[in-house]
């Protein structure tokens, strides 16, 4: 046992996984903090819900490291502070809540020209601007190593919170706008030399380019489903299978994803089209589309979606929950086969 231990001691984040790592200081905040009753949601959910004079209060805080998340030469200032706060906005709305204020924190190395500044502010005012979100301030710091991003936002619940758990069998899944878009952009980016030749159409192009620079967050989605018997939500962050699967682990279940009815783009099938791409896999494991993915009883399926539909948000059914199976996601095909379905952006990830 000893030696097992002394090799847990010696264990790295990359050996453990982004997961594994977030469960284990989940716990370890749940050891320390134990039950309290101002905490409506604790860690582990897109955002947590704690109650302040008895208003339930919406809380949640998002990274970008250069590099990591960006590449300088793919993101104008502007696009990088709309997507900055987004990516928070889009936590906010998972949760049912709609978005009250923003934090900016933003690390900069000082050779960066004051027009930068002030464009990836204007992109930030814009997007807080058009969802009534109020931007408050913020920090400002030296970074060593490329820019960071921190934002954090705050949002107010009308009801219940919507909770990564809580998906039952039989439920109807749903999911809001197109999925693959914003994976497609990054690839257009990342082989920009390679596609030269493929005289890609330009409006398909500028499409996904501009889903991947600049998602919009469902933050209409809450107050228009206020009244909707929503079960569980999850926002399509890190690709929609690995988000699924989030939500199948947290409520026990298995999600069964109908494959021939995946939304896809006119844009993402043209591209993947010309570029020899199963488009399917964009869509599965590219990420970054900041959609709703909406666990329902059925009844409230086709009530929902003309709800949204009426709003001009799109939706529509991609799936259904079943009983625990081994695998927490299955793709379901034509054929009426099925298949587990894994991938998605994780950090650490080999």
């Amino acid at each position: 046992m000893a030696a097992g231990q002394r090799r847990q001691g010696r264990m790295t984040v990359r050996e453990i996984g982004e997961y594994p790592l977030v469960h284990r200081l989940c716990q370890r905040l749940e050891h320390a903090f134990g039950i309290d009753p101002r905490v409506v949601v604790g860690a582990g959910d897109d955002a947590a819900v704690v109650e302040a004079n008895g208003v339930p209060m919406v809380l949640t805080v998002d990274t970008q490291l250069e590099d990591i998340h960006f590449r300088r030469r793919w993101m104008p200032p502007f696009d990088l502070g709309w997507k900055a706060i987004a990516i928070s906005l889009s936590d906010i709305a998972a949760m049912g809540a709609r978005p009250l204020a923003a934090l900016l924190a933003l690390g900069l190395q000082g050779d960066e020209p004051l027009e930068f500044v002030d464009a990836f502010y204007e992109g930030a005012i814009s997007l807080c601007q058009a969802t009534g979100t109020l931007l408050l301030g913020g920090d400002t710091t030296r970074s060593l190593n490329g820019i960071m991003v921190c934002s954090v936002a705050l949002g107010v619940l009308s009801g219940q919170a919507w909770r990564r758990k809580g998906a039952q069998i039989g439920d109807v899944l749903l999911l809001t706008g197109t999925v693959g878009d914003a994976a497609t952009g990054l690839w257009l980016l990342e082989h920009e030399e390679a596609t030269k030749d493929l005289q890609l159409p330009s409006e398909a192009v500028q499409h996904c380019l501009h889903r991947f620079r600049r998602p919009m967050p469902r933050t209409a989605v809450p107050d228009l489903l206020s009244n909707a018997d929503i079960h569980a939500a999850i926002d399509i962050s890190d690709g929609l299978v690995i988000d699924t699967e989030r939500m199948a682990i947290n409520s026990g279940v298995t999600a069964k994803l109908y494959l021939n009815q995946l939304p896809l783009s006119a844009s993402l099938r043209s591209i993947a089209t010309q570029a020899g791409h199963d488009p399917s896999q964009w869509a599965l494991t590219g990420g970054e589309d900041y959609e709703l993915l909406l666990a329902v009883p059925p009844p409230e399926a086709a009530k929902v979606c003309d709800i949204l539909r009426q709003a001009n948000i799109p939706a529509q059914v991609i799936g259904e929950v079943v009983a625990k199976e081994p695998y927490p996601v299955l793709g379901a095909l034509p054929d009426g086969t099925h298949q587990p379905l894994f991938g998605g952006f994780q950090h650490f990830a080999p």
